[in-house]
């Protein structure tokens, strides 16, 4: 596909100061690679489309005015909120930035409903079980068992970075997960039981089981696995303080917002763009408002709004299939808010899960010092695109419909609801990640990290450890300064 050509206004636009890097994007990925460069002596500008930044990484503290907790202020995290032990990058970017840590509560039982029955049972039921397991007829929990051991056996063939040349890859990858899941699971509870973990998990989009691709699924368990604790523990103040930390580490004149890039130009020698070719920045960022030469670009979003980008030269093939056919994830974050966490009274964690219409998986949010109770639901998936054309009205009550189903009519009485609608975020497109479908990491996996000239690669979907998880983000932020970086000392 041909990129569109840049319009004249766009090249007679104001030609701002030139840097040695200019970073797309100001999500987590973006502000970690733009404070590497900077810390490595190199000029730096990153450039974010959006009023805010933080992307996928937001949140919001609420005023519960008018009730018992008046002056109260409890944060709400509308993206990504859970870190685990071994995601040591982003543990490390906190502690720098001094944020607090809590253990996420699980105290109490976890509650299961499914084919219209309701149980409780000891233990974290994210995909893959601990404790005891659920009340659900044996045959039925065998049958998940047995086909997880099968698939926990597919996870170990494969190499921990990207998994497009394993020897098996191209036959994995050819496969659907729901292809997989018909094949190796008898009973309805098994068959669920895989595809909630689909429509669960960080590294999955979330994605239905017959949207994605099996070899996908394997590679994200292999580098961003369950049984490492992701969400063991949030953050006191919420996720989405860190980046007006890390914006203000960059200082002043860094961060441009309300920004859109059109489009990137490179160069070749001699440039034809005399005034990039007279300063030694053969890169032409262009935006809404201004023209910005650079010796190098880091691009931090996902692929899917990469190619709202117009690249000279061109992009490879490969590089504009990937960001054609690897979408963003399905998936709404609604937030409920309580004078306290009454379901602990009541013996449960707060953390539910079942083949209910709307809400798949709930969990207790709430933070020890705030003293209120804070549910996350999320409407992921086929039920994503159900409730999303419904109307506002409509959608809480079906939100709510469920949490009273799974944990007691109180939960139909919060003191306030937001919801996050992440598809229909602008520059950002969806939530949790974007995500392979069948053949796509076959066909296009090594587009995915490979520099195009001066222009590289950033974001939590770029990663080859933890992606779709915050840890994702600041590995590839750091990653693709480091290679930036190299490629300016050795002046290539």
């Amino acid at each position: 596909m041909t990129q569109p050509l840049l319009e004249r206004s766009q090249r007679e636009r104001p030609l701002a100061e030139p840097v040695d890097v200019v970073v797309v994007g100001g999500g987590l990925s973006g502000l970690v690679a733009a404070g590497a460069v900077q810390q490595a002596g190199r000029s730096v500008r990153l450039i974010e489309a959006a009023e805010v930044l933080g992307g996928r990484m937001t949140g919001q503290r609420l005023v519960l005015a008018g009730t018992a907790l008046q002056g109260s202020s409890p944060w709400v995290d509308l993206g990504g909120q859970w870190v685990g032990p071994t995601q040591t990058r982003v543990l490390a970017l906190l502690d720098r930035h001094g944020i607090r840590r809590f253990a996420s509560p699980h105290t109490g039982d976890t509650v299961l409903v499914f084919g219209g029955s309701r149980c409780t049972f000891a233990g974290f039921f994210q995909g893959f079980p601990e404790g005891q397991p659920p009340a659900v007829p044996s045959a039925d929990w065998a049958d998940a068992m047995a086909a997880l051991e099968q698939f926990q056996a597919l996870v170990a063939q494969l190499p921990v970075g990207h998994p497009h040349h394993h020897p098996a890859a191209a036959a994995l990858d050819r496969q659907s997960f729901q292809h997989w899941i018909d094949a190796h699971t008898h009973t309805p509870f098994a068959a669920w039981y895989f595809a909630y973990f689909c429509r669960a998990v960080g590294f999955l989009g979330p994605a239905e089981p017959a949207q994605v691709s099996l070899l996908h699924v394997l590679w994200g368990q292999r580098t961003a696995p369950q049984g490492e604790h992701p969400e063991q523990e949030l953050l006191h103040g919420g996720a989405g303080q860190l980046p007006p930390l890390l914006k203000a580490q960059l200082g002043e004149g860094v961060v441009r917002l309300g920004e859109p890039v059109r489009a990137i130009e490179q160069h070749a020698s001699p440039p034809g763009n005399r005034a990039a070719a007279a300063l030694d920045h053969p890169v032409v960022v262009h935006t809404d408002r201004a023209r910005h030469t650079c010796r190098a670009v880091i691009v931090a979003m996902p692929p899917a709004m990469a190619a709202r980008l117009a690249f000279t030269p061109e992009l490879p093939a490969d590089r504009l299939e990937l960001q054609r056919a690897m979408p963003m994830g399905a998936c709404a974050k609604v937030l409920l808010v309580y004078g306290r966490p009454w379901w602990r009274q009541l013996g449960l964690s707060g953390i539910a899960i079942g083949d209910r219409p709307t809400v798949e998986l709930c969990a207790d949010s709430s933070d020890p010092e705030s003293g209120c109770g804070v549910l996350a639901a999320f409407v992921a998936g086929h039920r994503y695109r159900r409730w999303a054309a419904l109307e506002e009205g409509e959608r809480r009550q079906a939100v709510l419909a469920d949490l009273a189903a799974y944990l007691g009519p109180q939960a139909r009485t919060p003191l306030a609801y937001v919801a996050k609608d992440w598809p229909a975020v602008p520059h950002v497109g969806g939530a949790f990640a974007g995500w392979m479908p069948p053949g796509l990491w076959t066909r296009c996996g090594d587009a995915l990290r490979r520099p195009h000239g001066r222009v590289f690669w950033a974001g939590t979907e770029v990663a080859e450890r933890w992606p779709g998880f915050f840890e994702g983000a600041v590995r590839s932020g750091e990653e693709a300064a480091a290679a930036v970086l190299e490629q300016l000392a050795t002046g290539s």
